[in-house]
């Protein structure tokens, strides 16, 4: 399983090693530095085994195949993902797929198609811990809409967004309100209800 310490690895020698020079901003949460799910095995910075940045990773868990069974697919970017992960291990969640995308900019369309192809039936959810006009969610909505059009998966009301609601602030400064509001929002991710907007 490639986990951060190996992606930024990774993309750090692929900026290094391009021919061309562009800006880089990685943008990695402290405290992933001590997840028990956060770390890298040794072979996944060795050359012999090929391995390299990945800007989409697929869904880790055992799904079956053919993945017609999955009823949603959840895209999602940075820690987030972990606590979606945790919580759809201990629901023993079978028909949810989770898919990080690990480079935003430029959007990863040809990977993030192939994984819409891949769950045909799947509904499409955007997942984010950041309130709604944060965030990459305005970034990514119109080229995962681009994506679904190109694929005749409908369009930009197919994607289903799951975080919180536009605000001021970044957070709310109440620990117990964030702790509620982020068990909130995965376990929404998780449901079996479909989502709905938030306007």
């Amino acid at each position: 399983m490639s986990q951060p310490l190996q992606i930024i690895f990774h993309v750090l020698r692929r900026q290094l090693h391009r021919d061309f020079r562009k800006p880089l901003i990685v943008m990695s949460p402290k405290n992933l530095l001590r997840h028990k799910d956060c770390k890298s095995e040794l072979f996944e910075f060795d050359d012999m085994h090929r391995s390299c940045f990945k800007r989409l990773l697929e869904d880790q868990s055992l799904l079956s195949d053919p993945e017609k069974g999955i009823r949603r697919l959840i895209l999602c970017s940075g820690k987030v993902y972990y606590e979606l992960d945790e919580e759809r291990k201990k629901l023993k969640n079978k028909d949810v797929a989770i898919c990080r995308v690990e480079q935003l900019c430029p959007f990863p369309y040809d990977l993030v198609m192939q994984e819409l192809q891949r769950y045909p039936n799947a509904e499409i959810v955007w997942c984010q811990e950041e309130p709604m006009n944060m965030g990459a969610y305005n970034y990514i909505a119109p080229r995962l809409c681009t994506s679904m059009k190109a694929l005749g998966r409908g369009n930009i009301n197919g994607i289903k967004y799951v975080g919180r609601l536009p605000s001021a602030a970044t957070a709310t400064g109440f620990y117990q309100v964030h702790v509620k509001e982020q068990s909130e929002l995965v376990q929404k991710a998780l449901q079996r209800e479909p989502i709905q907007f938030p306007w």
